[in-house]
């Protein structure tokens, strides 16, 4: 039973760490697009006046690029997470098959 309980435990961390990771994703990417307005503000202060020169001006600022790397970080951490998921599942489902194998190992040959 101690075995079954430490899977879970793998397997209830894992599922935390890939909701901490969608928590900060969605934080980086409300961070990018509050960046890209910002930086759309300070263009139409500088006498931007299209909507494509204040895109410009934002998309090119090193501000930007910050914002989209972090968001990129983010995601990166998330699929990091969900494979960490994927390998407790896994770990358990391969513990389970080599239990069902003993006790039918028990069964055929009676120990």
């Amino acid at each position: 039973m101690i075995e079954q309980e430490q899977f879970a435990k793998n397997i209830r961390d894992a599922g935390e760490a890939v909701k901490e990771a969608e928590e900060k994703a969605c934080e980086m990417e409300a961070e990018e697009k509050k960046q890209f307005a910002l930086l759309q503000v300070k263009a139409m202060g500088k006498g931007y006046k299209t909507v494509a020169s204040q895109t410009t001006y934002a998309d090119s600022s090193e501000e930007m690029y910050t914002a989209r790397l972090n968001r990129g970080t983010a995601k990166a951490a998330i699929a990091a997470a969900k494979a960490n998921l994927l390998a407790a599942e896994v770990e358990f489902k391969v513990w389970q098959t080599q239990m069902a194998t003993i006790r039918q190992e028990k069964r055929v040959y009676g120990s």
